[in-house]
């Protein structure tokens, strides 16, 4: 099967099985939450383009089959597929949802072959931290994605470096975006010291803070939101595909974004984007949203497939692909301990290193394993809590004490 071919089955949705399913590789491609519209864009299949065509010079009598499905089907489409014995050889999903089907029984954990091992000794073990579900890894990563901002040059010709910059742009009329969402909105908490007491509630740890601190600290973030959402020219989106298309269409001038985003960006702004990380403030460096993309293993592969699957996902890793990777997507990071991201040839890079540092500094998630349905249940209340504040409902102290409330183990 040839490179576009392959693009073309990726992009065209979930595509059944054969029933006989031979030697090809089947490789399930799980979507995130609010970014399925990018599985239309002609430009997501670029990502790949690298390691597949890499990996079909090196085994040109192996088929892969790619497959796209959203996050919140994957658990029935494995059962159903399973229970024939059609499971995908290979996942690639968000760690929590790694984590998840591990936990379920739905996926077999990483091999701990010699060659495997020699592979996973390669990756930064920030990462490998994410996917250890007791002694076991869910999952192989294969790559970081993060938060931006984006912004039209043509209207904003230096983009803001601090949030009283970014308020002071729409005060002078230009349109800012934000949405109440992971990526859209966690990036602000730290600027107003919400990090910590945020984090504790998504752990359901306690921290050195008084209570009536992190109340504090929460309240003053959500009134710094509700403060900048009644400013005229702040609009508050749904999502990334709402604040893609608001920039791309010129309705609005500056956003976060999510660097998967920057292709489909790309292709439509060509040079009116322009692309730095997000502003600081008072409290300090933004906090930005990260994921952890990883290869998580089917539990219905022959022993060929298996090794063929070992094969891709070793493949992924290797120091050159993940530079490579790196280079022609201008979208991801590594996650090869020994591969540093070329942040002097690209100030796109540049900006996605420095939200990786800014990531790692200001978070304390990234040690620790979640699953996505401990995840998605403090993420909706906060998206609810923020939302209510914003648009008046609730005062900021109540939608604090609201989230104080939500403290619970994660698991």
């Amino acid at each position: 099967m040839g490179l576009g071919l392959l693009a073309v089955a990726a992009l065209q949705g979930c595509a059944p099985l054969s029933l006989i399913k031979g030697e090809t590789l089947d490789v399930m491609v799980v979507t995130q939450p609010r970014l399925e519209w990018l599985r239309r864009s002609a430009e997501r299949d670029g990502i790949w383009r690298p390691l597949l065509g890499e990996f079909q010079r090196l085994h040109p009598n192996v088929p892969v089959r790619l497959l796209s499905i959203r996050e919140e089907d994957v658990e029935q489409e494995l059962r159903l597929r399973s229970s024939r014995g059609l499971g995908p050889d290979l996942i690639l999903a968000r760690a929590p949802m790694a984590n998840t089907l591990l936990k379920k029984g739905l996926i077999a954990p990483v091999p701990t072959t010699p060659a495997m091992e020699s592979s996973i000794a390669q990756v930064d073990p920030r990462f490998l931290v994410r996917v250890r579900y007791g002694a076991r890894l869910s999952g192989l990563p294969v790559l970081e994605e993060v938060t931006l901002s984006c912004y039209n040059r043509r209207e904003i010709p230096t983009p803001p470096r601090t949030t009283d910059q970014l308020t002071t742009l729409a005060a002078s009329g230009r349109t800012i975006g934000l949405s109440i969402d992971p990526y859209g909105l966690w990036w602000t908490a730290a600027t107003r010291q919400a990090d910590l007491p945020l984090v504790a509630i998504l752990l359901g740890e306690a921290t050195d803070l008084p209570a009536a601190t992190q109340e504090r600290r929460i309240a003053d973030w959500l009134a710094w939101l509700r403060g900048l959402a009644i400013q005229s020219n702040v609009d508050i989106a749904s999502g990334p595909e709402e604040l893609s298309n608001g920039l791309i269409q010129g309705r609005l001038d500056w956003i976060p974004c999510y660097s998967l985003t920057l292709a489909f960006l790309r292709a439509r702004m060509n040079h009116r984007l322009g692309v730095a990380p997000l502003p600081s403030g008072p409290g300090g460096a933004p906090s930005p949203f990260s994921t952890l993309r990883v290869w998580a293993f089917g539990l219905d592969s022959s022993p060929r497939q298996r090794q063929n699957a070992v094969a891709l996902a070793q493949l992924s890793v290797d120091p050159l692909m993940q530079r490579r990777y790196v280079l022609e997507t201008q979208e991801v990071l590594p996650v090869n301990r020994f591969v540093q991201t070329p942040v002097a040839s690209s100030g796109v890079l540049a900006a996605l290193a420095i939200a990786q540092e800014q990531f790692d500094a200001r978070s304390s998630l990234n040690t620790h394993p979640f699953t996505v349905e401990h995840l998605t249940t403090v993420a909706k209340e906060l998206e609810t809590v923020a939302q209510q504040v914003m648009l008046g409902i609730d005062t900021p102290m109540d939608g604090a004490r609201r989230l104080m409330g939500q403290r619970r183990p994660a698991r």
